[in-house]
């Protein structure tokens, strides 16, 4: 979308290995290894949907927090714009 690559996971917890994005948008609570994701795929940005639980919202913000990844979560900033 504009020249960004946007990886969409959700609560299949699917993704291609090999693909760079740019944003990472996780959806539906999926079930996955964050930081296992981020030092794989390397992405410049974390955004959380509203449709994910609270509590994994908050994991993920400290793992992001924690790998030096800018995080977003819609649910608590509102809107992302792209």
């Amino acid at each position: 979308f504009q020249g960004k690559r946007i990886l969409i996971v959700d609560s299949s917890s699917v993704y291609v290995n090999n693909e760079k994005p740019d944003l990472v948008l996780l959806s539906q609570s999926p079930k996955l290894n964050l930081v296992r994701l981020i030092k794989t795929l390397h992405p410049k940005q974390i955004i959380a949907d509203n449709s994910n639980s609270f509590y994994l919202v908050n994991q993920w913000e400290v793992t992001c927090k924690q790998e030096k990844i800018p995080f977003h979560a819609t649910a608590e900033k509102g809107f992302y714009r792209l």
